[in-house]
């Protein structure tokens, strides 16, 4: 796949994360503020500028020349990283939860006797 179409595909991403955290912003203050929801034309508002919102941030790194830059550097560089099979990342996840799992026993162990001892000196 080419590199520019991975960027775009990126872009508009991030134009539709915009605008739809745009949009759930404005109905959280039109739900929540009484006020809000009294100016005069905020229903059509509340849908129109978070789609505004987003078109402008795709449009912005668009146009962006040290964006396109950077994320095309980005894009050929993850292209040469060496992913771990499947079977390493199944290995690695349990070696993880092991060690978590010993930490939490040993950090728990720790506090019960902390816990023990504190409250034999405050009784």
């Amino acid at each position: 796949m080419d590199n520019r179409k991975i960027i775009v595909g990126l872009y508009l991403a991030a134009g539709l994360l915009v605008g739809y955290l745009s949009h759930a912003t404005m109905n959280y203050l039109y739900i929540s503020f009484y006020k809000v929801s009294r100016i005069p034309g905020i229903q059509i508002g509340k849908e129109v500028i978070p789609v505004l919102l987003g078109i402008l941030t795709f449009t912005i790194f668009m146009k962006h020349k040290q964006a396109n830059l950077v994320m095309g550097e980005s894009v050929s560089e993850l292209k040469k990283v060496t992913w771990p099979s499947k079977d390493d990342v199944v290995r690695s996840t349990y070696v993880v939860m092991i060690c978590i799992a010993i930490a939490s026993a040993f950090l728990a162990t720790f506090d019960l006797f902390f816990g023990k001892v504190i409250g034999f000196l405050l009784s």
